[in-house]
C-alpha cells in the first residue's frame, strides 16, 4: 500500500517550512480576498441591508438568533463526526482532530474551487504519516452531502418547482436530471468495490489510484452512521436557514420557505465553483430568483442569506485560518 512517506518530498526541512509558510500566505490572502469580494458585492446596497440587519436586533427575536447560533457547533460537529468514522477506515483519527480538520478545510475550500480545497484541506492537516490514504474518505464525505443535498432538493423541486420562472421544457429537464441522479447514487453506491479495482489506460489515474482504495474497504453498515450525519447536518444548516428567513414576515407558508432553501442549497451544491472566492454571490442571486415570484423585498432575502452566512460560515472560517497558521506538519507513525 502506498504510504505518504513514499512520496517524492524534499529531504531539505528548512525548504518544506519555507513552503508550507508560503501556502500560509497564499491561503490567508485568498480567504481575505474572498471575505473583501463579498462584502464589496453588496455595495449597491449595503446601506439599506445594513438598515434591515439593524432592526432584526430586537429583544422578540433574541430567541431565534440565539436558535441559530447554537446551531452552529452542532452543524460543524456532526459534519466532523461523519468525517472522522470514514477517515477512520484509512488513519486513526480523534474528534477533536475531525473537527480541527474539517475547519481546516473550509478555510482552504474557499482559496481552491470546487471540493479541491476542502478535501486538500483536510487531508494536509492530519497528523499521520498516511495520510493521503484519507483521500478517498474525503471524497465519500462530500460525495454524501452532495447526495443528502439532491435528495432535498428533489423533494424540494417537487413541492414548489412548478412555481419557479422557468420553461416547461427546462422543468422538465430539471426534474429528469434530478431523479436519475438521486437513482445514481445507490447505484455508484454498490458497484463502489469495483470501480476502484478499475484499471485505467493513463499512467497518471492508476499512480492516485491506491490514495482512493480505502472506498472499497466501506461496508454498508460503514456507510450508514456517516449517511445519518450528513443527513442531520443538512437539516441542521436547513433549519438554520429557514429560521433566519421566519425573522421577516414574509407571506409564505413553512413548507414554502423551507422547499426554497432546499433548491437554494441544491443550486449551491451542484454549482460549487460558479465563484472562485465562495458561494455567497450564488447563493444571494438563488434566493432573489425563488422569492422574486412573491413579490419580497430583495434586501430582505439578501440580509437573511448574509446572516445566515455570518453566523455559520464567517465565524468557523475565522477559526479556520488560525488553525491554518497553527498547523505543522507532524506526522503520527501508525
Amino acid at each position: 500500500m502506498v504510504q505518504d512517506k513514499q512520496l517524492p518530498l524534499p529531504n531539505d526541512k528548512t525548504v518544506s517550512r519555507k513552503l508550507w509558510w508560503l501556502l500560509k500566505f497564499f491561503v490567508t490572502g485568498l480567504v481575505l480576498s474572498y471575505i473583501f469580494s463579498t462584502l464589496q458585492s453588496e455595495q449597491k446596497g449595503v446601506q439599506s441591508i445594513g438598515v434591515v440587519l439593524g432592526q432584526l436586533w430586537v429583544k422578540e427575536n433574541g430567541i431565534t438568533l440565539l436558535t441559530m447560533l447554537l446551531l452552529v457547533p452542532a452543524n460543524w460537529a456532526l459534519e466532523s463526526l461523519k468525517w472522522q468514522r470514514l477517515a477512520l477506515k484509512a488513519v486513526p483519527v480523534t474528534f477533536k482532530e475531525a473537527f480541527r480538520s474539517t475547519l481546516t478545510g473550509l478555510a482552504v475550500g474557499v482559496a481552491v474551487p470546487a471540493q479541491l480545497g476542502d478535501t486538500l484541506g483536510r487531508v494536509a492537516s492530519l497528523r499521520s504519516d498516511k495520510r493521503l490514504l484519507a483521500i478517498g474518505a474525503a471524497v465519500v464525505s462530500n460525495g454524501i452531502q452532495f447526495y443528502v443535498s439532491l435528495v432535498v432538493g428533489l423533494v424540494s423541486w417537487s413541492l414548489v418547482g412548478s412555481s419557479v420562472p422557468v420553461s416547461p421544457t427546462l422543468s422538465t429537464i430539471i426534474s429528469g436530471g434530478l431523479i436519475f441522479l438521486v437513482v445514481l447514487g445507490p447505484v455508484v453506491a454498490y458497484f463502489r468495490k469495483s470501480l476502484t479495482r478499475w484499471k485505467s489506460n493513463f499512467a497518471f489515474i492508476n499512480k492516485i489510484a491506491p490514495y482512493f482504495q480505502v472506498i472499497s474497504r466501506y461496508e454498508a453498515g460503514d456507510l450508514l452512521p456517516p449517511l445519518l450525519y450528513g443527513m442531520f447536518r443538512y437539516l441542521v444548516f436547513m433549519l438554520q436557514f429557514v429560521l433566519a428567513l421566519t425573522l421577516f414576515n414574509f407571506p409564505l407558508t413553512l413548507v414554502e420557505l423551507t422547499a426554497c432553501v432546499g433548491l437554494i442549497l441544491l443550486a449551491k451544491t451542484i454549482i460549487p465553483a460558479i465563484n472562485l472566492f465562495g458561494d455567497l454571490g450564488l447563493r444571494e442571486f438563488i434566493a432573489l430568483f425563488l422569492f422574486s415570484q412573491y413579490g419580497l423585498p430583495s434586501e430582505q432575502v439578501i440580509t437573511a442569506t448574509l446572516l445566515v452566512w455570518a453566523i455559520n460560515i464567517l465565524g468557523p472560517l475565522l477559526v479556520g485560518i488560525v488553525l491554518v497558521w497553527q498547523h505543522k506538519w507532524l506526522s503520527r507513525h501508525d
